[in-house]
Parts: C-alpha cells; sequence; structure tokens
C-alpha cells in the first residue's frame, strides 16, 4: 500500500529530482503504478532516457518497483502520495524551519480533508461545551501551540474568554532547578487566582512528563498547590480537560503520520462517543468484582469501587468523571482497597515521557512487590522512590472506548483512550473520587485483553 507522506530528508534525493522531468515522473506514478514503455509514451521520450531517469529515481528511494498479479513487466510506483522537503537540508534558521514545516503540515493535513478549524469549534462547543462569557483557562507548551492557536481563534468568534499559560520545557526546567522557593511558590499562587475564575480548565503541558522534579522542598509545595487547586476546582463545578500527548513540529514520516491520526481523533462526533462509552460500561455496572487476563501473561483479579466514565465530553450521565481527556474515551475503574492481586504482564508502558519495554509487575493487595522490565526498569525504581507513600499503589484500571482512535502513528499517551486497550495507572486517583495520591503519573498497557467479570 502506498503511504501517505515521504520526507525527502537526504541530499543524494534532493540531487536526483534536479529537474521538471522527473518530477513530472513521480506525480504520474502517484496516481498510477506504470512501466518504463509506458511512461515513455506518456512523456515522449527514448526507453534509454526514461531508463536512466526511473534508475536515478529508484536508486535514493524516491520511488520503487511492485508486482501487478501474474504481469512480468516491471511496474514502478511513487513511495507516497506526499512528497515534502526537510527545510533543515538548506536552513540552519530553527525559527524559519519549524514555520515551514508547520506550513506543510497544515498543507497535507487540508490533503487529507482535515478541517482544523472545525475540529477546535467541535472541541469548544460539543466536548468543553462552552458558552457565550464563560471563561478559559489553557496551560500549554510549544509542541500543542498549533491546537491551541485555531482554540484561541475559534473561543474569540464565541465570545469565550479566553486565559493562555505558557510553560515549555525550558520554563519548566527552569521552575524546578532555578527559581527560588518564594518564587516557585508564587507561580503556583498565580495559576491558582487564575484557576479561581474560570468556568473551563484545559491543560495540553505534555511536556511536563519529561522534567523531573527532585528538590523535596519544592515537591511539598507542589503537592500543597495540587491540593489548593482541587479545592477550587470542587468548590467552583470547574470543567477539567487534559491532553497527555503532544504533537511534534519535527518533518519526519512519523511525526506527520502521527499528527494526521491526532487530528483524526479529534475529528468524532462526541454524542456518538459518548453513548458507546455509556452502553460499553453498561456491562460493568453494578459487577463487583473483575479478572483481567491477556497472552502475555497477565493475570489479576480486583474488586471494583468506584466506575466512572470519559466520554470525551462534559454530559449530564452519572457516570460522568470530573475530568475528560482530549482525545476521550474510557471506562475508569479505581480499584476497592487491597483488593488487587495478580500479575501484569505487556509489552510496553510509560514512565517519564519513555518507554518501558517488556514491564512485568507483581501486584499484592493492590501495591507493587516485584516489577522488572527489559528495557527502562531502573525508570519504575524512580518512580517508586519519588512518588511519595501511594507510590506503589494502583490508581485506575482504565478500558478504551474510542472507536476512531488510531492504534499506531499517534502518541502513546493518545493510543490508551483506543477501543480494545486497557491501562493500568499509578499515580493520583483523588481528582476522580479515589483518595490514592501518588505524584507521578505512568501507565502499563495491554493489547487485547480478556476480560472477565461478576
Amino acid at each position: 500500500m502506498i503511504e501517505n507522506v515521504f520526507v525527502v530528508s537526504k541530499l543524494s534525493q534532493v540531487k536526483a529530482i534536479n529537474s521538471e522531468l522527473k518530477i513530472k515522473i513521480i506525480k504520474e506514478l502517484i496516481i498510477n503504478p506504470a512501466t518504463g514503455q509506458q511512461l515513455s509514451k506518456i512523456f515522449g521520450l527514448s526507453k534509454q532516457k526514461m531508463h536512466y531517469n526511473l534508475k536515478a529515481l529508484l536508486n535514493v528511494n524516491l520511488i520503487e518497483i511492485i508486482n501487478i498479479g501474474n504481469n512480468k513487466d516491471v511496474y514502478y510506483r511513487a513511495k507516497a502520495k506526499n512528497y515534502i522537503l526537510d527545510f533543515s537540508l538548506k536552513d540552519n534558521n530553527n525559527e524559519e524551519k519549524g514555520e515551514n514545516n508547520r506550513t506543510l503540515i497544515n498543507h497535507i493535513l487540508e490533503s487529507h480533508n482535515i478541517d482544523l478549524t472545525k475540529i477546535a469549534a467541535n472541541l469548544l462547543e460539543n466536548s468543553l461545551k462552552m458558552q457565550a462569557k464563560e471563561k478559559l483557562l489553557i496551560v500549554s507548551g510549544e509542541y500543542n501551540m498549533p491546537l491551541v492557536k485555531k482554540i484561541l481563534i475559534e473561543a474569540s468568534k464565541r465570545q469565550i474568554e479566553v486565559t493562555l499559560m505558557y510553560r515549555d520545557k525550558e520554563l519548566l526546567e527552569a521552575k524546578h532547578d532555578q527559581f527560588s522557593l518564594a518564587t516557585y511558590s508564587w507561580d503556583f499562587e498565580k495559576f491558582n487566582r487564575a484557576l479561581k475564575n474560570t468556568d473551563v480548565y484545559l491543560y495540553l503541558n505534555g511536556e511536563s512528563r519529561f522534567i523531573n522534579l527532585d528538590n523535596p522542598v519544592k515537591k511539598k509545595i507542589q503537592q500543597r498547590a495540587f491540593e489548593k487547586s482541587r479545592d477550587i476546582i470542587k468548590k467552583n463545578n470547574i470543567r477539567i480537560a487534559m491532553m497527555e500527548g503532544l504533537m511534534h513540529d519535527d518533518l519526519t514520516e512519523e511525526n506527520i503520520l502521527n499528527e494526521i491520526s491526532f487530528w483524526k481523533s479529534l475529528d468524532v462526533d462526541y454524542k456518538k462517543l459518548a453513548e458507546v462509552t455509556e452502553q460499553e460500561s453498561l456491562k460493568y455496572f453494578s459487577k463487583k468484582t473483575v479478572r483481567i487476563y491477556n497472552n502475555e501473561g497477565t493475570d489479576f483479579n480486583c474488586k471494583i469501587q468506584k466506575i466512572q466514565c470519559d466520554y470525551g465530553s462534559f454530559t449530564d450521565l452519572h457516570k460522568q468523571s470530573p475530568l475528560i481527556s482530549i482525545p476521550g474515551g474510557e471506562i475508569i475503574f479505581i480499584p476497592e482497597e487491597k483488593s488487587f492481586n495478580g500479575v501484569i504482564k505487556a509489552k510496553t508502558g510509560y514512565l517519564y515521557g519513555k518507554s518501558i519495554i517488556n514491564p512485568m509487575i507483581k501486584i499484592i493487595n493492590n501495591e507493587i512487590v516485584d516489577y522488572q522490565a527489559e528495557v527502562n526498569e531502573e525508570l519504575i525504581t524512580k518512580a517508586i522512590s519519588e512518588g511519595g507513600p501511594d507510590a506503589r499503589t494502583i490508581s485506575t484500571i482504565n478500558i478504551g472506548t474510542n472507536y476512531n482512535m488510531n492504534k499506531v502513528n499517534i502518541d502513546p499517551l493518545y493510543k490508551s483512550k483506543s477501543k480494545g486497550i486497557i491501562s493500568i495507572k499509578w499515580g493520583e486517583n483523588v481528582s476522580i473520587g479515589g483518595s490514592i495520591k501518588g505524584s507521578i503519573e505512568w501507565q502499563i498497557q495491554l493489547e487485547n485483553p480478556k476480560i472477565k467479570i461478576k
């Protein structure tokens, strides 16, 4: 199958498309595969000259040879539907490069019929349920600003007042390493003052998952500030939405495909997503015990203390979680205290912005008693040592329900919302009505799990 995007990232590839003819040949092969003879007739060239041009394009991997049925003729095909040039090949100005990259990515999104303006409007109206004169607080870093910019425009059209707090990696690192204790406290106080004066809080600061906080005094300040934030949110009935993943402007094939998947996952019918999630949750409602297992060796049981749903939007449904994710779609189990026992084995987990490969976690009475991983096992050790008294304790079991979510070519933290994925999570669940206060958020993802309930 022909790919969506091919990034021209090598100088040899740039040199190979040094003529209008070669570009026309690639454009023709995007539409349909063709033999050298067919291309010779199309362009009115000798077979020798066409062979020379095709060989030049093949040598740098800009086109490929494919088989068509039992036909013995050699057919050529373009590598992708879109070819784009990595501007880092010819320009070291990062600001200009980033702007060029974003323009190209937006053009590719448009070619896939992805309407960014429509998606932002849908998010405001049908997910966040915002009305004219309401106030929206956004916290975002650099990477998710393409989404923020669209939201700002659509919010202004709807007379929604927006406060934006910018928190990129450099600022987050400075807060942790350079801010005095007084300044660190003041920054949280400033946030909580803004939070008091808002109707919806949208957290898009995925960069924070890459920034460690090692100062024990600052950790206590942070914990107290978060507790105050939760009190403000509860008292003022503030609607909270968050997005853990990141968009990237780097002009690579992987990032472009990830962004296409991201925007498509947001281009969802929120009413339908809520209905699908609610219908799926009915099979668990009034059940007391769940067993989850898979072919990798996972097998555990737990009692269900509470069930909530992230419908991807704010609804009037009685299992509505006070916090939703973007993109959303999850059934959330809060395990009953000391009821979770068994083994979790999976291909991947995610912690401190990195992948844990082939993790194995043994749980007794909701707490980790043993663990290992093929790659990044030390990150689990770090999370347990830094996450506070509840660091070993399971916070939630999350069952993905988003039917519009691609399981490949997307930030793995979005992937957890995909239908058929179960995520076991550590961290805090106080914000959704639990009692666990772990300060390090991380998860293990189970693909194709089996579930038994009673």
